[in-house]
């Protein structure tokens, strides 16, 4: 009897369905409960014995916290086995518990359970007139520490004492004083973004209303609303009708967050007409790759442009040596470079972890910058992107999906020497070398599309477009096997905690959890402990998932009767880099952990024919679109993608989720890095809808799809500052922020670059790089969020005023805006302060009206900052050393005289390395 209007009828089936239909016949409600056992009724006296002796075996004492009891509904004085037996049997008096409860005084009921069931049942019997709290601890459908809290809280403001310090007591929260001052005129607090205004009708009032009401389990203010003579009619819908609409509310959320790319034909152009001279860029040894740079070189001449052929040794790609021999080799009146480094699969030499196609793209754009080469870079590979169904791509390793990875990063870091990247049929005939000579031959602007597939079909550009799922499609629910064993690559991490939990409350009882300090990484013991009180057993494994002997061992272990049925890989590492300083060691370290791993699970459970259910793989938006500083990790990510769908063209299961980034976990859940990304319109996804994203991209069979909250009008005019971007330019959020931006920004950017110019014509020498000293710091402060300059000081490094890759290339695209100049994406780490920048800005902006001496002595001081960045690689340091032998030398001649005896130039022959950098830095760079 759980009250007045609500008592359950357990016993014999035909004699409870009778009482039912009478029930029925007298208007009143009835609905079959799915249990197992008909307790409490004579059903259950068969057992009773058994049980009181079991129950017999235990040892009884008097509650220390007073109880009441649901045989009696009264208060328990002892506890006794004869107790417990007669409460399998007798009936439920919950409603009598109830009323027992009010009579002795209580006011407050907080329910212990998973879904408050119980909340609404005390509400019945207490009445309207109750006006004491009455909260569930844990609502359905919501996070359990959001709805723990927000019953605290509530419990709080009606007066109930919260024990918050223990609440706290395992976090990093902790007391902070209120100001003491009154009339302090700097803000700290948080301030949220204001949203696009919407225009509020009387019908969203109305739906507000309803749906709060319905998400609170309001009865009494719904049967007002819908003018109903009584609750009853409601309390048996109101619970699904909330559950509907959070799964609705979520489900939108989640459709708002999901992105996928697509391929669309573009249309035919004209016959194309290439002029001027094509540097084509072959890797040695490679004879496909020969046999397609003929066939472009055939197809670029036929169609008006001349073509001079570079072969480099791509597995042993170095920076240094291209720079002077295309520096030596290539005229001054170059149109473009079309480079098919991208089709050497081979690994590079010393770091077989990178392939010889992604170590040569990056030294290959960077070399081409230190020669002063300014024509734009297109990339070509061969079969190495999939346009969609039946077009599967040829490329089997993933190295060319690298390198157009790193051609999205390159477009953002180098926007204006960089072209793009072109796929091409395994044979480029007459009609493919139109089509080829198409794209090499676009104008840079608002149309140039800088990720293209020759197809025979014709030819297709690449677009991110959003991928909510239709009300209709169909899923299947993915649980994983609980007889099986699920692997979590990096699981001992934040985010492979995350994954373990979530795995093991879907039904995972046995996990293997590795990274590289396995059971002796921090709160991985913990995990395991919490994991084995869950119902799951969890392993922590130290292991180098990207050491084959390693991987084969650790499967290896995996007993028989529990076979791998899912694998998770979650390993990886962020390591920020600009495209100017990436290397074939950097590229290493970030690809092995997640590519080089990624691409031996896949091989070794292939060889041991394991039947996996899941294949998840963790990717990363800078893989889908890019993202400054992240060449590498957008490489690696890109793979996963790869690898993906190279799984599904075979027939074997796998998922790969390109997310943003996650708050709480993840390599971007610092507080410094979530602030800046939210800044920019990037914002931390709960980790709570982000496994809900999972669970429904496992449930839809999805090969790859992506997964960010992102504000696109702030995002997009960041994203495009330098370089219109077609990949993003068909969102209809990125239209709108950019449409009556573009033209705007264009011409607000030219006039402020002129107003600028003017300004320091007309200001004294003398303190002309005070006022862009100025200029720098404010921008500066702006984009680390300061309300003013104090905290900018113009003689601090930047790295010390809080400056990284991702908020330097911010503060790059803000100065060029202002300035109009092109500025490198590195032009921070260029130049150790505010003050050193504002100097190299006084004689670019100026023009050659600035004194030769200083400007001079400025390159050198830019020199210096360069060279102290360099590593101890002594064949690196040589070369440079001879380059600056050369150089001193050469000037000394040209300055009419020859080195006296003594003179320390003069010795420059017999100069150590070392001594060469000692002379730049202490004599040579100063001003």
């Amino acid at each position: 009897m759980n009250g007045p209007e609500s008592v359950v009828v357990s016993g014999v089936e035909a004699e409870v369905l009778r009482v039912a239909e009478e029930l029925a016949s007298r208007g009143r409600k009835c609905r079959r409960l799915r249990v197992s056992h008909a307790f409490h009724s004579p059903l259950v006296e068969p057992v009773l014995e058994a049980f009181g002796e079991v129950a017999g075996s235990l040892t009884y004492r008097v509650p220390l916290l007073p109880v009441v009891s649901n045989v009696t509904g009264e208060r328990v004085e002892e506890f006794s086995a004869g107790y417990w037996v007669e409460h399998v049997r007798a009936a439920v008096r919950f409603g009598d518990g109830v009323r027992h409860l009010v009579g002795q005084g209580v006011t407050h009921f907080l329910e212990l359970g998973p879904q408050g069931v119980l909340t609404s049942m005390v509400q019945e019997n207490l009445g309207d007139d109750f006006d004491g709290l009455l909260t569930p601890v844990l609502r359905k459908g919501r996070p359990e520490p959001e709805a723990f809290v927000t019953a605290l809280a509530e419990a709080w403001t009606r007066g109930v004492p919260v024990e918050w310090d223990s609440l706290f007591h395992s976090t990093a929260t902790r007391h902070v004083d209120l100001p003491t001052y009154p009339f302090q005129h700097q803000r700290y607090w948080l301030e949220a973004t204001p949203a696009s205004p919407v225009p509020a009708t009387a019908q969203d009032a109305v739906d507000a209303q309803f749906w709060e009401a319905v998400e609170r389990e309001d009865l009494e203010a719904l049967t007002g609303t819908l003018r109903l003579p009584d609750e009853q009619p409601l309390r048996e819908v109101l619970p699904a009708l909330a559950d509907w609409r959070r799964d609705r509310r979520e489900q939108s959320t989640l459709d708002s967050w999901r992105y996928r790319i697509v391929w669309k034909a573009a249309p035919e152009a004209g016959v194309p007409r290439l002029t001027g001279r094509w540097l084509i860029v072959v890797p040695e040894g490679v004879e496909a790759a020969e046999v397609l740079a003929a066939q472009a070189a055939e197809a670029l001449a036929a169609h008006g442009a001349e073509t001079t052929e570079l072969r480099l040794d791509a597995t042993g790609a170095d920076r240094a040596s291209w720079a002077e021999r295309l520096a030596s080799t290539v005229s001054e009146d170059l149109t473009g470079t079309l480079s098919l480094l991208p089709l050497d699969a081979r690994p590079h030499r010393a770091h077989p972890a990178v392939s010889a196609a992604v170590a040569a793209t990056a030294a290959l754009a960077q070399a081409l910058g230190d020669a002063g080469i300014g024509a734009p870079l297109w990339n070509l590979t061969c079969g190495g992107v999939s346009t969609g169904h039946g077009d599967a791509a040829a490329d089997t390793t993933g190295t060319q999906a690298q390198a157009w990875a790193l051609g999205r990063v390159a477009a953002l870091e180098y926007p204006d020497r960089w072209g793009g990247l072109v796929d091409v049929p395994a044979e480029i005939d007459e009609r493919a070398g139109a089509r080829l000579a198409a794209v090499l031959g676009q104008q840079a602007g608002e149309e140039h599309e800088d990720q293209v597939a020759v197809r025979a079909s014709g030819t297709l550009v690449r677009r991110l477009r959003r991928a909510p799922v239709p009300a209709d499609r169909a899923r299947t629910p993915w649980r994983p096997d609980g007889a099986g064993t699920v692997l979590i690559t990096g699981g001992t991490g934040a985010l492979g905690s995350r994954l373990a939990r979530w795995l093991a409350g879907n039904g995972a009882r046995h996990l293997l959890l590795t990274s590289r300090r396995g059971p002796d990484a921090p709160g991985a013991a913990e995990l395991v402990e919490e994991l084995r009180q869950s119902g799951a057993e969890a392993r922590a494994v130290a292991c180098d998932v990207a050491d084959r002997e390693q991987l084969a061992a650790l499967l290896a272990s995996v007993p028989a009767e529990r076979p791998l049925t899912a694998v998770v890989h979650a390993a990886g590492v962020s390591d920020s880099a600009f495209m100017d300083d990436v290397t074939a060691e950097h590229l290493a370290q970030v690809l092995r952990p997640k590519a080089v791993a990624a691409d031996l699970v896949d091989e070794l459970t292939r060889q041991l024919g394991l039947d996996l259910r899941a294949f998840v793989l963790f990717a990363s938006s800078a893989g889908m679109w890019g993202s400054g500083g992240q060449a590498a990790y957008a490489a690696a990510n890109a793979h996963l993608d790869a690898l993906a769908e190279r799984r599904r063209a075979d027939g074997l299961a796998a998922t790969a989720v390109a997310w943003g980034p996650w708050a709480e976990a993840g390599m971007a859940a610092s507080e410094d890095i979530d602030d800046h990304l939210r800044r920019r319109g990037v914002i931390g996804i709960a980790p709570d809808t982000a496994v809900a994203a999972l669970q429904q991209a496992l449930d839809l069979d999805e090969t790859c799809v992506g997964v960010a909250d992102v504000d696109w009008s702030l995002f997009a005019p960041t994203y495009t500052a330098l370089r219109h971007s077609a990949l993003i330019s068909e969102l209809p959020e990125v239209r709108q922020a950019l449409a009556d931006e573009v033209p705007e920004r264009s011409t607000a950017a030219a006039e402020s670059a002129s107003a600028l110019r003017h300004r320091l014509a007309a200001t004294p020498a003398a303190e002309q790089e005070h006022l862009l000293i100025e200029l720098v710091r404010e921008h500066a402060a702006a984009v680390l969020g300061h309300r003013g300059t104090d905290a900018v000081q113009a003689a601090r490094p930047f790295k010390d005023l809080g400056f990284d890759s991702l908020t330097a290339v911010e503060l790059r695209n803000r100065i060029a805006a202002e300035t109009g100049l092109k500025l490198s994406a590195t032009l921070l780490f260029d130049h150790p302060n505010p003050a050193a920048l504002a100097k190299d800005l006084r004689i670019r902006l100026l023009d050659g009206e600035v004194d030769t001496d200083t400007s001079v002595l400025a390159d050198l001081d830019r020199i210096d900052a360069a060279l102290t960045r360099l590593g101890p690689d002594d064949a690196t340091r040589h070369r440079i050393a001879g380059r600056l032998q050369v150089l001193l030398s050469k000037w000394g001649t040209e300055s009419g005289r020859e080195p006296a005896a003594g003179d320390s130039h003069h010795e420059l022959a017999d100069a150590s390395a070392d001594e060469i950098f000692a002379l730049i830095h202490d004599e040579l760079g100063k001003s």
